[in-house]
Formats: C-alpha cells, structure tokens, sequence
C-alpha cells in the first residue's frame, strides 16, 4: 500500500511503516508538505497513487478522487507508541482492502 501521512502524525509511523511493514509510505513533511494547504496534500497524494492517512477528515471530505484513511490521534496510544500502534492499525487495514475505494474509510 501507498501511503501519505498527515503532519499531525509522526514522522516515525511512516518509517515503522516501511522498515517494520514494508509499505510505501511517506509523511508530508518528507515531501517538502509541511503547512501546506489541504489541497496541496490532496493533489500529492492523488497523483502519487496514495491513501492519505489523516484525523482532519472534514478538510478533505470534498476532494474528489482521494482515498481517505481517518485515524482519531485520540484512539491511538500517546508517546513513543503512538508511531507504532498507528503503523500496526494502517497495515491491518491495508492486509483487509488490498484495493480501497475512493472515499472515507475508517479502520479498527
């Protein structure tokens, strides 16, 4: 799976991601995406083939063409084992829809 995580992740879930699960993942601070506008994010993470991994899901809601992953930062753990446990959740969810469809998708 291609992934683009939002700034209000860590850097480090997308290294866990890649090292540890073996996707294509990147934040956007990787990506010179840092405080860009939301719609920056969105056309990135389109023409790149990306799942955007967010918690500002009404930002992007209207974004045509975007495959949303919501995360609630709130759910996840705090502290350094927050990258992990997010990494953990988006590769179970990425094993479970090998090929998501475009919208909102909400993984547990």
């Amino acid at each position: 799976m291609r992934f683009l995580l939002d700034e209000m992740f860590s850097w480090a879930a997308a290294t866990v991601l890649r090292d540890v699960f073996d996707h294509d993942a990147m934040h956007v601070g990787e990506v010179g995406l840092s405080g860009a506008d939301d719609s920056a994010v969105a056309t990135f993470a389109r023409s790149e083939h990306r799942a955007l991994v967010t918690e500002n899901i009404t930002d992007y809601a209207p974004e045509p063409d975007l495959v949303l992953v919501c995360v609630l930062k709130r759910k996840l753990p705090s502290g350094g084992a927050q990258a992990r446990a997010l990494a953990e959740l988006l590769n179970h969810w990425a094993t479970e829809n090998p090929d998501p469809y475009v919208g909102q998708h909400w993984p547990t």
